[in-house]
């Protein structure tokens, strides 16, 4: 019987093999027919969700704050404007009035960092609430609160915690529901805030609900653009607004399945290297993300935070630094349960690179706050699921594509005897919750005995399910699982107290429309010293006061607030490359459909080049012009409709 069964897999490992090899080859075939095809197609967008805001104009994108400290925080927003550069103006407050204000400050911002602007404001102090508010082109925005982390003895910190969030496949309900709650400290996005991916269809709403641009994001200017269509929904710009976020990428802030030095979804011939896309990512990431950028971290997004005494919460990267694997054989092994991964892992393979590894083990095992939060973004915990064919596989996007990285941390928790260490993850699109045996004494499902840690997988905030609907399978296959909720979408709180860590399993009613409907799942906690999960009576909720809301709308402090008497007929919200050699792509709302014209003028007033784009939608909408045949020179772009026009500047090299 064993020796069929391992014949078997053998057979079905040279399957895979095949498969894979056929897969890559169609992929290939596939990706390279629609960069033919859409790459540089013209589209338009009569999408509801489509419409800027003008009351908030020209800080359209909004307002945020991230990577909160004890006595410092990240404040962020971006202009829109047709200046090259611009001078923006910031203050930080303790009240919604903005009158008694901490701190205040000017820089200027323009196209090299895509007019974002991003202060690490210090000098504050511990857990306690902030506005700020940013002032440019004689305009105010609106207020953000903000939070920073408290210090010393620390009774309570609540966390939202959600994901996934692919744009196409519904609204971000859950950002909606969690602003609404309005208890919860702080948000953490454990990745995949953006999805790279083109347009390709199988989005669940009737109103076009698609990104931009329509192609894979793979240089500075789609990067660019895919973060400032995701910042234009109201539901992810509207929690930015209230909470301080901490983000942390996975892959699709790159490419799918993204790897230190490759990704499946990486097109050489029509993309450029991986390096070059790497760093753009990054760039942009940087760009629009409030995030804090440390050079001492091991990696750019890395870091610790100290809740006081109560909680350090480790944020490690695990994606571009990830090897991959050494041979086709390998992935096979390492996949199907019937093999340990570990024997087939080897020391040259790596998930985090051995700087951060060495860095994550040490945080664990010198913190001596109550718990220690390890945050990434992908399954920690060893599990498989039913794969093609009904044979077992293991989920190799996880830490088990890794074993020796996992090995290592549960080695630190064994050898220094580290008791309550929780890991928060996601990427799976599934709600689950495991306890993590440490492997010196034999797990018992049971009582929970042997298990050294816990762990909690958020869903994703939309449709999107990667894990075949069998349960049932999933518990009697995986004893250390503990909870599981497959076809759903949603979101957790991370209640933290000194003698416990629950987490609350939300699913939010539905995804096709925009609605705060929500359902209760269920709460999985791990008491203090115990190192294990128990289902309580949920939700969990820890009395706490919390204060209003920021208001939505800007101030009224005698500058202009509300909608511009003159709103231009054409809003231009980006436009890159610039300088460029071939052509620009740009970003524009057309106020109302109409004919759009573009006229490329030099410095001396010639008319150098007209474009007619044809009948443009009401709303957001993208386009190319080719600038080719242009001398090097510096030009001034002219976007007319019949109802007004709009300049730019633009440097052909």
């Amino acid at each position: 019987m064993i020796t069929r069964a391992l014949k078997n897999y053998r057979i079905f490992g040279v399957y895979m093999l095949w498969m894979r090899s056929l897969s890559r080859l169609f992929y290939l075939f596939f990706t390279l027919w629609l960069s033919t095809g859409q790459v540089y197609a013209s589209t338009s967008y009569p999408n509801d969700r489509s419409d800027l805001d003008s009351t908030i104009q020209p800080f359209y994108h909004g307002v945020a704050s991230g990577d909160p400290l004890n006595d410092r925080v990240i404040i962020w927003t971006r202009v829109t404007t047709d200046s090259s550069s611009v001078e923006v103006k910031w203050r930080v407050a303790t009240d919604t009035a903005m009158q008694n204000i901490l701190a205040n400050g000017l820089l200027t911002t323009d196209a090299s960092r895509d007019y974002t602007v991003k202060v690490d404001v210090t000098g504050l102090q511990p857990g306690i609430n902030y506005y700020y508010e940013f002032e440019a082109m004689g305009r105010l925005s609106q207020r953000g609160r903000t939070k920073t982390l408290p210090a010393g003895n620390v009774s309570s910190l609540r966390i939202g915690f959600v994901g996934c969030s692919n744009y196409e496949f519904g609204y971000f309900n859950a950002y909606s529901i969690l602003k609404n709650r309005n208890d919860v400290d702080l948000i953490i996005h454990y990745g995949d805030y953006i999805y790279e991916y083109g347009h390709k269809g199988g989005g669940v709403d009737t109103i076009n609900r698609r990104t931009f641009p329509e192609y894979d994001a793979y240089d500075l200017t789609s990067y660019r653009q895919r973060y400032a269509w995701y910042r234009l929904d109201p539901s992810l710009r509207n929690l930015h607004q209230q909470y301080p976020m901490v983000v942390i990428w996975d892959d699709h802030e790159f490419a799918n399945d993204a790897f230190a030095d490759t990704s499946e979804n990486h097109r050489p011939a029509s993309q450029g290297t991986w390096a070059a896309r790497k760093a753009n990512a990054i760039k942009v990431f940087k760009e629009w993300i409030p995030m804090r950028e440390d050079t001492s971290r091991t990696n750019i997004i890395n870091f610790t935070q100290s809740v006081g005494n109560l909680a350090d919460i480790i944020y490690t990267e695990d994606r571009i630094q990830r090897s991959v694997f050494n041979t086709d054989s390998q992935f096979i092994n390492m996949m199907l349960i019937g093999q340990d991964p570990l024997l087939y892992d080897t020391p040259d393979r790596t998930m985090h690179g051995k700087r951060q590894m060495e860095w994550m083990a040490n945080q664990i095992k010198t913190s001596n706050a109550k718990w220690k939060i390890l945050a990434n973004q992908v399954v920690f915990s060893s599990y498989f699921y039913k794969g093609i064919g009904g044979f077992p596989f293991h989920q190799v996007q996880g830490w088990d594509a890794n074993p020796l990285d996992r090995k290592k941390i549960i080695d630190t928790i064994n050898q220094y005897n580290i008791k309550n260490v929780v890991v928060l993850s996601g990427d799976i699109h599934v709600a689950m919750a495991f306890d993590i045996p440490g492997g010196v004494v034999p797990y018992d499902p049971t009582t929970g005995a042997g298990s050294a840690a816990v762990e909690f997988v958020a869903d994703n905030v939309v449709e999107g399910d990667v894990l075949p609907n069998a349960e049932a399978y999933m518990y009697s296959n995986n004893l250390n699982l503990r909870y599981i909720k497959l076809k759903s979408q949603g979101y957790c709180v991370i209640d933290i107290t000194p003698n416990s860590v629950c987490c609350d399993y939300w699913e939010t009613d539905s995804v096709s429309t925009a609605n705060t409907h929500q359902n209760f799942l269920s709460t999985w906690c791990t008491v203090q010293g115990e190192n294990h999960l128990k289902a309580y009576q949920g939700p969990a909720f820890t009395p706490r006061s919390f204060p209003s809301l920021a208001p939505y709308n800007p101030r009224n402090s005698g500058l202009p607030v509300g909608v511009r008497t003159l709103q231009k007929a054409v809003e231009l919200m980006s436009m890159y490359p610039n300088p460029s050699n071939s052509y620009v792509r740009f970003q524009y709302f057309m106020k109302a459909t109409d004919q759009l014209f573009i006229e490329v003028y030099d410095t001396q007033g010639r008319l150098m080049q007209k474009e007619d784009f044809g009948l443009r939608q009401k709303g957001l909408n993208e386009d190319i012009l080719y600038i080719k045949n242009l001398p090097s020179a510096e030009y001034l772009v002219i976007f007319k409709t019949t109802d007004g026009t709009t300049a730019r500047k633009l440097l052909k090299y």
